[in-house]
């Protein structure tokens, strides 16, 4: 039976259980809340008419690197964009190709685009420029609307990064009396919205989540792949090197190497990275130590198969479910890790990160609403995270019974 048919039954049983179901939706809603926080907050107009005609300032500058500077938003601006298409595209195409692969390549579609947003391929007077570039910052007047213009702006009237001045540590529902637009759930230290930064902290947590946990499952799955399968000397050696990571406690081995090179996000995710792949290491070798002893693997080594054809061809799909369900929990991890760095004043200062957030509410201990609103956030997506993987480990045990 393929893997992939193994997945989706596995999947469907664990679908049953009302704690998988609601812990799909919400990291579904956190996911669709982090890809469309430009469109949920934003001084921006969405639409505007007027007698110039119709127009969408805040579509024309989703690749400014002015209002977005991090490389994580080019993908993210091209997923909201692209991800109506995607769905009508999937759903048009379910009865011809599996679910596993309109995802696949969904995902694919929108790293590929996303990438060439970042490559000159733009002619202009400087040269070629890519999509992606600093612009002039929008003018007044498609941020404040006017008798004569007809206009469509987002729930939150503000950005995660934009300064209000004089309205520090607002409470929440409080209103701007420059422009009368209200702070939902009040503003930081900073004066900067609460909730314009929980939408684009969805960002920062998603970014890490899967950044941090896709290299911690390469690195543990090659380690653990050449170890279960080659033995000996090999698998040894590698064991101990195994071994030595998982003596090191690894939130006090990140706090060290990001105090060393620097608080920038991309040092962050791949630190997290680089410190969490020995468990992945550990349940890789146990499966491909379990497999290697099968009958297709001796079939695969008598027609003269070369090892990593064998390893990655063959063992490989037999042992993706368990490392799903582990991704699941990795991601959590790393969610947790982020906003426990930046909680401790060691995260990236000028993104919008639940952490940061949590770090302002520690400073001013009075201001609840600092650390309730991400203090929520990081809890129901860790909690959902956890729901998901519990459901999916119990499905397995299931099968396997």
């Amino acid at each position: 039976m393929p893997e992939e048919t193994v997945s989706l039954g596995l999947w469907a049983k664990a679908w049953r259980k009302p704690t998988v179901r609601w812990g799909s939706w919400l990291a579904l809603a956190i996911l669709v809340a982090g890809i469309y926080s430009p469109f949920l907050a934003n001084e921006l107009a969405l639409v505007w008419w007027d007698a110039k005609g119709l127009t969408f300032p805040l579509i024309a500058d989703l690749f400014n690197r002015w209002s977005f500077p991090k490389y994580y938003d080019v993908y993210f601006n091209v997923a909201a964009l692209l991800l109506p298409v995607l769905l009508v595209g999937g759903w048009l195409l379910r009865r011809k190709v599996t679910l596993g692969k309109r995802i696949m390549g969904g995902i694919a579609t929108v790293l590929l685009l996303g990438s060439l947003c970042l490559i000159p391929l733009i002619p202009s007077p400087s040269g070629m420029q890519p999509l992606w570039r600093h612009r002039l910052t929008s003018s007044a007047s498609i941020t404040t609307p006017h008798d004569q213009a007809t206009t469509l702006f987002a729930p939150i009237r503000f950005s995660a990064m934009t300064l209000v001045q004089d309205q520090v540590l607002k409470p929440p529902l409080a209103v701007d009396q420059a422009s009368g637009r209200r702070f939902w759930l009040g503003t930081d230290s900073a004066g900067k919205d609460v909730a314009a930064q929980l939408l684009a902290g969805a960002r920062i947590s998603l970014t890490v989540g899967l950044v941090a946990t896709g290299l911690s499952l390469a690195i543990g799955l090659l380690i653990g792949a050449i170890s279960g399968y080659c033995g000996g000397w090999i698998d040894l050696t590698l064991q101990r090197i195994v071994e030595v990571m998982m003596c090191f406690p690894t939130f006090i081995l990140i706090l060290v190497i990001v105090a060393m090179l620097g608080r920038d996000i991309i040092i962050i995710m791949v630190v997290i990275g680089l410190t969490s792949w020995a468990g992945t290491a550990r349940l890789v070798r146990g499966e491909f130590l379990a497999q290697s002893v099968r009958d297709y693997v001796a079939a695969g080594q008598a027609l003269g198969l070369g090892p990593l054809r064998i390893m990655f061809r063959h063992i490989l799909p037999n042992a993706l479910t368990p490392l799903l369900i582990t991704a699941t929990f990795s991601i959590a991890g790393a969610v947790t890790s982020e906003s426990g760095l930046s909680f401790v004043g060691l995260g990236d200062p000028t993104v919008a990160s639940w952490g940061m957030l949590l770090e302002q509410g520690r400073q001013n201990i009075q201001y609840g609403w600092l650390i309730w609103c991400p203090g929520i956030m990081v809890f129901v997506l860790v909690s959902a995270l956890n729901l998901i993987g519990n459901g999916l480990r119990e499905a397995i045990d299931a099968a396997a019974e």
